[in-house]
This record gives structure tokens, sequence and C-alpha cells, in this order.
């Protein structure tokens, strides 16, 4: 529960020997501020401020703040609020925020940002650009297996040393405590009730949110859903396989893609292994890479299969892409290559207190380490969120076990989840009809990762949000032809 700041300091006795409680910490606070100079300023958008605890489970923890945006609704009677939360862990709310004018929500509901806690717009951040900068050595091959984990242990260790030299306490930054600032921002504003739509690890602190603070959600939207009771690191590569397997078998069955590649899975096999033996030759730009050579091995080329996955366009096409970079013509390949190139854009610090609190002390070890073996055939891609060893340097205190508990609610639910996400899998969203009895799942043939970010999603988001005690209409949903992987027995558009 949100706890108030004490009305005054209890005096005691000086002739007494028992010691003065623990003070409890200070009351949230909301504060409007001007919107930075980027925000558009022909609409009704308001910025401000949150403080919050750092560490609301120790006695006088410094305050931090956190920055909101209000994107004010066109409708002249606005449905109840709307807030979003975006995935991650480490992925900023705020960012690039600038107008609400092509947001659907802002036709009929107020659309309302946190940044979390340690974010990048947050005061403090817990950024750490070394690893960032590894993870771009990563994704051009130049760097793999142990010796990338040892360079990330490395370089989270001295993360560590000057963020807590400045006076960060790490183990605030935690989940529970993301779903506990939601609801100090909901009670600061003067909202009775608002609804929530989590994106991918988003659904983690609105799951949260829905355990600890139910008395002010009306409703909840979870897309591609990462449940409390999944650990990530023990499905990494088992999640990208089965959505090559959709792969291999849409094709398959389908009368054109079938007859153009017959031997797809084999081409796949055969293209990894090549790989692992010799670096691709891509032809790509190196300016993108520092001006060094790339080194695009099997777990690159799953990489890039994987940044192919997340694209509803490029879908239908990869049994093409496959085929022909088989054969020797990596050319759209190439393309996806050059995706995944370049350093992430987490905050690693909030990646790593999460994900060390609340995933790595719960894993089972020998299933993720199997989740890297080369038998895999995805040429040992680590997919992991954050390795071990990293979470080793780091150093926060485990979460305690609660939080892997799975949430069990009446609040109206919308579970959103796509065909052929590499990351969550449609059984993730699923399972948690289990415990939401009043909740709906819509899974969109065709798609992928933020399955409900489409004209389709739209309209149904929109209809439950509206009345969010019926089941929504999904017509649209069951209209969806899939991946057409007919795409695939065309030739490929011309090289520029």
């Amino acid at each position: 529960m949100i706890q108030a700041a004490a009305s005054a300091l209890l005096m005691l006795s000086l002739s007494t020997a028992t010691p003065p409680p623990p003070s409890e910490p200070p009351a949230a606070r909301y504060e409007r501020t001007a919107c930075a100079d980027e925000v558009a300023k022909d609409e009704p958008i308001e910025c401000g401020v949150l403080t919050v605890p750092e560490n609301r489970g120790k006695a006088g923890s410094r305050m931090i703040q956190l920055p909101v945006m209000r994107l004010r609704s066109r409708a002249e009677k606005p449905g109840i609020p709307f807030v979003f939360l975006p995935g991650g862990p480490g992925v900023s709310a705020v960012d690039h925020q600038r107008s609400g004018k092509a947001n659907p929500i802002v036709e009929e509901h107020d659309f309302i940002l946190l940044e979390p806690r340690g974010g990048k717009h947050a005061k403090p951040n817990l950024e750490c650009p070394e690893i960032n900068a590894l993870t771009a050595e990563a994704s051009a091959g130049r760097l793999r297996g142990k010796q990338f984990v040892e360079a990330m242990a490395g370089a989270a260790g001295r993360c560590r040393a000057a963020l807590t030299g400045a006076g960060v306490d790490l183990d605030g930054y935690t989940t529970e405590a993301i779903a506990d600032d939601l609801d100090d921002l909901r009670r600061a504003v003067g909202i009775e009730k608002w609804s929530l739509m989590g994106l991918s690890y988003g659904t983690r602190p609105a799951l949260e949110l829905m355990r600890r603070h139910p008395e002010g959600l009306q409703s909840v939207i979870l897309d591609s859903v990462f449940p409390p009771d999944v650990v990530f690191d023990e499905h990494p590569a088992s999640n990208l396989l089965r959505s090559l397997n959709l792969v291999f078998d849409g094709c398959a069955a389908d009368r054109e893609c079938g007859a153009a590649y017959p031997q797809l899975r084999a081409q796949f096999a055969r293209l990894m292994t090549s790989a692992d033996a010799r670096p691709l030759a891509l032809g790509l730009d190196l300016s993108m890479s520092g001006g060094h050579p790339l080194e695009i091995r099997g777990a690159q080329v799953a990489d890039a299969l994987a940044t192919g996955l997340h694209q509803r366009d490029t879908i239908p096409r990869l049994p093409r892409i496959i085929s022909r970079a088989a054969s020797g013509h990596p050319e759209e390949l190439a393309a996806l290559v050059k995706d995944t190139q370049g350093p992430s854009n987490f905050t690693w610090g909030l990646r790593m207190s999460v994900t060390c609190a609340e995933e790595n002390p719960f894993a089972n070890v020998p299933r993720a380490t199997a989740q890297l073996s080369p038998a895999m055939g995805l040429g040992g891609i680590d997919g992991r969120t954050v390795p071990t060893e990293v979470c080793r340097a780091w150093n926060v205190a485990p979460a305690p076990a609660r939080v892997k508990e799975p949430v069990r609610s009446d609040i109206p639910t919308l579970i959103y989840a796509g065909e052929f996400d590499p990351d969550t899998p449609p059984d993730w969203g699923r399972q948690l009809l289990e415990t939401l009895p009043h909740a709906y799942f819509v899974e969109m043939r065709g798609l992928s990762h933020g399955a409900g970010f489409n004209l389709c999603g739209r309209d149904i988001t929109l209809a439950f949000l509206r009345d969010p005690t019926h089941a929504p209409p999904v017509g649209c949903a069951l209209q969806l032809r899939g991946a057409d992987f007919g795409q695939s027995a065309k030739p490929p558009p011309p090289s520029p």
C-alpha cells in the first residue's frame, strides 16, 4: 500500500530506552512543468514530474524524479484516462513523444505516459553507455560467446560502481516499484480510475498493478504478454525456432511457396552451417560498423531472421530470403542484417536491476544454458536478457518469490498475441486465461510482437475501452488471412 508521510516527527523522551521507529517514506508528489521544445505547441499536451522514493522499503530513501506526459483527448467528453507502459525493461516511455495527432486513443481518451524509474529521462537514469557499445560489437559478430559475456560483466561492474558512487540504490528499481509509481501518479493527479495498456515487458508492471492496486483500474490491455511465472532466459532460442517452424510449415502448405522451396528446412540448416564455418560476405557498407569488418556467422543470421519475424511485411518473404541466401544470393538477408547493426537503445542499468532481481535468481540454469547450444540449429545465438555472469557483477538483491506467482484478478482484460511473435509466443498470453476469468484473448494471424498496433487492433481496443464488461467485437481479427507465403515464389525486387 502507498504509505502517507508522517504529519510530524514523533518526539521521544531522552530518558526512554526505546529507539525511535523508522520514518515512513515521504509521500509522492506531482508538479506540472513546461514541455520540451520539440513537443507540439498546437496540441493540449501537459508535462510534469512525479517525485517518488527511490526505495520504498528503506527508511530515509532519497527521492527520484520521473517525467510525465499527458496528451489530452480531442473528444468533447473524453472517456476515462488511458496509460501506456512500454517494453524492455529499459525502454523509455516519453522519448521521441512529440504529438498525439496520429494516436487513435487520443480521439476518445487522455493518453498518459510515465517514464519508468531509472529510464533514459528519469533523474537519475541508469544508463550504461559502455554496454550499449558492446551490443553493437556483438551484432556485428566481432564479439561472441564467452568473450562477449566477460566484456559485458566487466562493463556492468564499472557502471554499477559509477552509479552507486553517485548515490543510486540499485535495489530500488523493480517491477513492483514501477507499479507503485503508477498508482502514486494516479492518486497525485486525482484520477479515480484509469485504463492501462502494457506492451511486452510492460505487461509485467501492468499485471503487478492488477495485483497490488486493483482499485484504480477499470480495464487492462496486455499486448505480447510476458507472464510473471515465466523466466524468459529459459526460452529465447525455443521461441525463435517456434516462429521459424511456422514459416517453414506455412511455406510447405502454400502451393506456390512449397513448389518453389521444397527443401526450405534443409536450406536453412545449410545456411547456418555455412555461416558458422565461414562468415557470410554480404557487401554491406562498413560505415555503419565504424569501418570495421562484419563477421556474420550463424548467430547473426538467426538474429537477422528474428528481426524479419517482427515485421509483418517481411514474414511472407522469409522463405525466399532464406533460400536465396543459402544459394549464394544474400542481398535480401543483408538488408535484415543491416537492421540489426548498431548499439541497443536500452537503458541497461534498469534492464539489469529488474532482470537480475526478478528473473535470474529463479532460472533453471540447465534449461537456460541449453538455449545457447549450437544443437538448437541457431548458431549458438545468445538471446538471454542478461547473462548470469553479468548479474553477478550487477549484484542486486533477489526479489521476493511472490513476483513469480501468477496474477489473479477479476479486472476486465484484453490480451493480444501475434502468431509469429519470436519473443512472447501466443501461449504465454493464453495461459493468463486460467487466472483472469474476465479476460478476452485475441490472436492476430500473420502478425508478430505488438500484435494490437494496427487498424484492426485499434478498432478492437477502442471498443473494449468503451465497454470492457463485454467481449469486444473481433470480426476483423477473424478475417485476417495471415501470412501469404506465395509472395516468396515471386522474384525479388531489383537491387537499388
